[in-house]
């Protein structure tokens, strides 16, 4: 018997707007964590970065 992806089915059905068709790596988010605590964003505040795979560009 043949049992679909669960993964791939969630994706499908509840999340058809990420861009990528996949959900995010663990060190994709990690990068934006890493950056967003150095140095170099010392001056960024009060703004959301969205690690979303583009899906709020399709909504």
């Amino acid at each position: 018997m043949f049992y679909p992806n669960p993964l791939k089915l969630f994706l499908q059905q509840q999340r058809p707007h990420i861009e990528l068709g996949r959900p995010g790596r663990p060190e994709e988010l990690t990068a934006a964590v890493v950056f967003l605590a150095s140095e170099q964003a010392s001056f960024i505040n009060g703004t959301n970065l969205r690690v979303d795979g583009g899906s709020v560009a399709s909504i």
